[in-house]
């Protein structure tokens, strides 16, 4: 079931076109890549999906479908412990504290929620986000580069975890420059590249990936 499309998108700053003439959808359940250089418009793309930015063309959701984005850049207002930061995410999207399920994501990546999230090493504060995310429930999570920073623990575990979101019926668009990672987890792999979606890879092998994106670049 398709649960976000967007069609003929164009976004440009100023001179620069960034999205030219972007059509994809998404579906229910599926866990999407999405690869492109630096300053393809990966970003760009989320915020015009989640209507942050003006655009030209159309966004399609159902009323009912909730989106949780989680920034490539983590932000914590001071003074504000782990666990706080948590329950103001849940409290922000109408979602009741589970302290058991926090406690059972958080056994995962043994983060000290006690402490201060602004002091935390910037794998800790991706960890933070993406549990915020993750326990929000959303039917639909943009993660732009959620792992840069981790360490190989933190990666494997935001691995299973999105896995097992997948399994629950939830869909995952993530953003990274790894291929390799993205293959390890993902359904199928965007590759955005002209302003556009280029191809959509997906039953192809990592070579196969890289030996298409060089002939496409």
């Amino acid at each position: 079931m398709e649960i976000l499309k967007a069609e003929n998108i164009y976004k440009r700053f100023g001179e620069v076109a960034v999205l030219d003439d972007l059509s994809v959808s998404y579906e229910k359940g599926q866990i999407y890549g999405l690869v492109g250089e630096n300053g393809a418009g990966k970003t760009t793309l989320f915020n015009c999906m989640l209507g942050q930015l003006n655009y030209d063309g159309t966004v399609e959701r159902k009323d009912d479908v909730t989106i949780g984005f989680m920034l490539a850049e983590s932000f914590f207002y001071s003074l504000i412990t782990g666990r706080e930061h948590i329950e103001f995410c849940l409290k922000a999207k109408g979602c009741r504290i589970d302290n058991a399920e926090i406690q059972r994501i958080n056994e995962y990546f043994e983060l000290p929620l006690n402490r201060y999230a602004s002091g935390y090493s910037t794998g800790m504060k991706k960890k933070l986000d993406f549990m915020s995310l993750l326990l929000q429930k959303n039917d639909l999570m943009i993660l732009d580069e959620p792992f840069n920073g981790v360490d190989l623990k933190g990666v494997i575990n935001m691995r299973k975890l999105i896995r097992e979101a997948r399994d629950e019926g939830r869909t995952v668009i993530i953003s990274s420059h790894q291929i390799a990672s993205l293959h390890e987890i993902c359904d199928k792999i965007d590759f955005l590249c002209n302003h556009k979606i280029m191809k959509r890879f997906v039953d192809e092998s990592v070579e196969e990936i890289e030996q298409s994106i060089l002939n496409i670049i």
